[in-house]
């Protein structure tokens, strides 16, 4: 068997029908009936994932500076396609949030039994019990200090990157961008291929792991499902209903404005439809980001500018984070349901305001590591912080999943919409 066909194999479990026959039964049959791999399957998942993320850093400082670049370059007129994408970006951002907003008043996200308040509180003293105090003290320092303004301003653009801050990354790339397209093009050619070969490396090396992916799937799915509690996921079963919808909703909105705003011609180049493509990658990995390389790719394919598709999909994937806004405005109105606070309309403004000011801060964070910043909106609503944000982390493993698959799908209709007629 030679490397080819086995990456042609693994490629293929990418696939929907595989991904419902095959790797989800094993998860959950391994998951529920040897409950005793649920740590190791849950270490190998989250150590691959690091080996996924090994390439992210490089690819997200090249990506973004030649976005920048491009986007502001004085000898091109660009001012159509940054006009076009900018108001792109906040369509789907104040879209999807209402629309989450919408599914959290027909689902009632937060509504709970007795019988599913009372696992709540059992899960709360057995499980969690004295790090309760200890999580809500962390999660109080963290929205109280500065921490998020300081984690945006660039110290060494290198050594960040050395230590994952991703967020600084950011910052630093576009202010690198945009002195890159200040510059004459005989003082930025060089740079410009240095950066664009380096993305190339990167965009390779992520490629290349991902196949691995349908490997960490069922490592993940099977090791959630044998260690949180029934109780819990049934109690919060209406929050899960929601952002599943959610998910959903937002992959046949990708699907619509693939068919809107591609030609026939165009769609006769696709070998699968790219938005399943990019949709069960986002599921297999938790990461958007693991994405990039196949939106590139699939844009490429029909002839779109790799420049213009580069910047769409970069910031789109890396600043927009629709994924993180829908998912923290459905979770605020969870825990104001759950403390029965007023829906009126005006905190239902308020709540998404704070549903898109969290889920963009949170940008470059994945998993547990996101849900600090819904604390801000919490504390805004007097509402509790540690039982809320501790349920949260007890069903994060699965619904990290599909927040990275709402950002990875709009990232695509955001990135064909923008690149039209480019």
């Amino acid at each position: 068997m030679t490397y080819s066909s086995i990456k042609e194999i693994l490629t293929s479990l990418r696939k929907p029908k595989l991904f419902l026959l095959v790797i989800m039964p094993i998860s959950i049959l391994i998951g529920r009936f040897i409950p005793s791999l649920s740590e190791p399957l849950n270490d190998l998942g989250l150590t691959l994932i690091q080996l996924i993320s090994f390439p992210a850093i490089p690819l997200v400082l090249s990506a973004v500076v030649l976005s920048i670049s491009e986007i502001f370059d004085s000898e091109k007129n660009n001012f159509r396609f940054s006009r076009t994408l900018g108001i792109t970006i906040l369509i789907f951002i104040f879209g999807f949030s209402f629309l989450a907003i919408i599914l959290s008043l027909y689902s009632k996200p937060g509504f709970l039994s007795p019988d599913g308040k009372l696992s709540i509180g059992r899960f709360m003293l057995d499980v969690t019990d004295i790090n309760i105090n200890v999580f809500s003290k962390n999660v109080v320092e963290n929205i109280n200090e500065t921490n998020f303004f300081k984690s945006l301003i660039p110290s060494n653009i290198l050594s960040d990157a050395a230590s994952g801050q991703t967020l600084k990354v950011i910052t630093g790339s576009i202010l690198g961008g945009l002195g890159l397209a200040a510059l004459p093009k005989e003082n930025s050619k060089p740079m410009i291929i240095f950066l664009r070969s380096l993305n190339q490396l990167s965009v390779k090396v992520l490629d290349e792991l991902l196949l691995i992916s349908p490997l960490i799937l069922i490592c993940l799915i099977a090791g959630a499902m044998s260690s949180v509690s029934t109780e819990i996921i049934v109690a919060l079963l209406n929050l899960a209903i929601c952002i599943l919808l959610a998910t959903v909703a937002s992959l046949g909105v990708s699907k619509l404005v693939l068919r809107k705003f591609t030609s026939s011609k165009e769609r006769e180049k696709f070998i699968t439809n790219p938005a399943d493509s990019v949709f069960l990658l986002a599921l297999a990995t938790g990461s958007s980001m693991a994405c990039y390389p196949t939106i590139i790719n699939s844009l490429k394919t029909i002839g779109r500018s790799q420049n213009k598709i580069e910047a769409s999909a970069s910031l789109s994937l890396l600043i927009a984070r629709v994924g993180n806004i829908v998912y923290n405005v459905i979770v605020i109105i969870f825990a104001l349901n759950l403390y029965e606070v007023n829906l009126n309309p005006f905190v239902l403004i308020q709540v998404l305001t704070f549903g898109v000011f969290t889920g963009i801060s949170a940008a470059g964070l994945n998993g547990i590591a996101v849900l600090p910043s819904i604390g801000v909106a919490l504390t805004f609503f007097g509402v509790p912080l540690p039982p809320i944000l501790l349920l949260l982390i007890a069903v994060d493993p699965i619904l990290t999943l599909a927040r990275s698959a709402i950002t990875s799908v709009t990232s695509l209709a955001i990135t064909t919409v923008s690149t039209k007629g480019a």
